[in-house]
């Protein structure tokens, strides 16, 4: 294939993927919009970042924050991957965009990420990792497929558990580092 013919060839893969997103629009703003389910998800999004605005422990916000911080990053880059290539998808959004899912990875796992790492700092972290693992992989992600928020297409929940250990741990590490210092 030549240069040219690969500009040709992207040109063709966005219009598809503008075809594609304006079928979601249309799922989401004909079928969606305002099911019990649409609700649920926009619950996930703003009951999990009102919890922790009350709860959170004002000292230690900015760095609960940059962990969490570390937890929505890490997690949109694997989960755009993982739709992109047709692993899982996410039938009904809030917002109707064929790779956003904000309900879980932006505000569920984070916040809980954040809750964990502020309470009870002292137990184990790969106990605590292991937890959020298998209550992510093996409770909440069967859940959300079970209310169509999730579907499962070419993908195994334990890879997810090890992936959700492995955040855990990252924020973990990430939320102790000494380098918080004032600016000054």
């Amino acid at each position: 294939m030549t240069y040219q013919e690969g500009l040709k060839q992207v040109d063709k893969a966005t219009k598809l993927l503008n075809e594609a997103n304006q079928l979601i629009v249309e799922s989401v703003m004909n079928a969606f919009l305002f099911t019990w389910q649409w609700w649920a998800a926009l619950a996930m999004i703003v009951v999990p970042w009102m919890i922790w605005g009350i709860v959170r422990n004002r000292e230690s916000t900015a760095r609960l924050f940059s962990a969490g911080l570390l937890v929505m990053v890490l997690s949109e880059i694997l989960d755009t991957v993982g739709v992109s290539f047709g692993m899982w998808a996410y039938p009904v959004k809030v917002v109707p965009v064929a790779t956003i899912n904000f309900s879980f990875r932006l505000s569920v796992l984070p916040v809980f990420v954040m809750l964990l790492l502020q309470y009870k700092p002292n137990i184990n972290p790969y106990l605590k990792a292991v937890f959020f693992g298998v209550l992510g992989a093996y409770v909440g992600i069967p859940a959300l497929a079970k209310f169509d928020l999730y579907k499962k297409i070419d993908w195994s929940y334990t890879y997810s558990f090890l992936i959700l250990t492995s955040f855990y741990l990252l924020a973990h590490w990430f939320s102790r580092l000494k380098t918080y210092e004032k600016l000054e």
